[in-house]
């Protein structure tokens, strides 16, 4: 049973998160017993005037975010203009907190409201684009929000060199796929290795990529090669540590890296083909 003593304390000293707390907790007879209904009610113009001062009480979000629960749960009703200006105030303290997906939440509730609509309008335009296909009653599909009219990509590979290379082990490993710039994470069991790594090579783990990586498509993708192009590029004191990371952690991990150097720009496609063909009979 509800203490009507507690009830009027409550109301004395303007303790009204509390007294909210309690119409939460007994709400199925809340709307029922006139001592409660008459004290949410002496709560709420209360609020209301503090609202109208421009003023904030103790706890102002906390209590009207009860205050907006129990009107939705019918555990206490508002009128219209009340319930929208409960939705409007934690519209305007969370945008102003910058929790914008949160103001937008509250803001769906009274869309009609000016300050509600410009939250929603501003957090929509964020939001991945939906994109209508012949099947969008099954799967979902979104794009990003058009952008400038700018074009900032690049190639996948940083010289020809590369992209001649890349070709070549294509060429040779016909029977599997080739992929370039793999990230070490995606094809090494870190959990496998990582206590035999130091700090700097744990960091750099998930930094690290591999040139070239054949894998076999029948055999769930699984990694049977791995090369790694160099150039003088990889003299540096700096790149040579990275690539010592690199070797010791495809080591832990039971896998050959072949690191493959021109010595001269005279040697090219040939030379490669030559190569990787040769390399390809002696690990078969």
């Amino acid at each position: 049973m509800i203490d009507q003593e507690y009830i009027y304390q409550l109301i004395y000293r303007k303790e009204w998160r509390e007294l909210l707390d309690l119409v939460y907790q007994y709400s199925k007879i809340s709307t029922s017993d006139e001592l409660i209904v008459n004290a949410v009610k002496i709560f709420e113009d209360e609020l209301f005037r503090e609202l109208h001062k421009g003023s904030e009480t103790k706890d102002f979000q906390d209590i009207l975010e009860k205050l907006f629960l129990l009107d939705k749960g019918r555990a206490y009703k508002l009128s219209e203009g009340r319930s929208s200006r409960v939705i409007v105030e934690l519209v305007k303290l969370y945008n102003a907190q910058g929790l914008k997906k949160k103001a937008y939440e509250y803001a769906k509730y009274n869309p009609s409201d000016e300050i509600c609509a410009e939250v929603i309008n501003l957090y929509e335009k964020t939001l991945p684009k939906v994109v209508e296909h012949s099947q969008s009653h099954k799967i979902r599909v979104t794009k990003n929000r058009n952008k400038p009219n700018v074009n900032y990509v690049r190639s996948l590979f940083r010289s020809n060199q590369e992209i001649e290379f890349f070709m070549v082990v294509r060429e040779i490993y016909q029977m599997y796929v080739v992929y370039p710039n793999v990230a070490l994470s995606c094809v090494i069991d870190f959990n496998k290795i990582k206590d035999n790594l130091a700090q700097e090579e744990r960091d750099f783990f998930f930094k690290g990529i591999i040139d070239c990586v054949v894998f076999d498509q029948h055999q769930n993708y699984i990694p049977v090669k791995f090369f790694k192009l160099d150039s003088h590029y990889h003299d540096s004191f700096e790149q040579q540590k990275k690539d010592n990371y690199k070797d010791h952690i495809l080591s832990l991990a039971g896998q050959k890296l072949y690191r493959i150097r021109k010595s001269s720009n005279e040697q090219g496609r040939q030379e490669f083909m030559k190569l990787i063909r040769e390399l390809s009979i002696m690990d078969s």
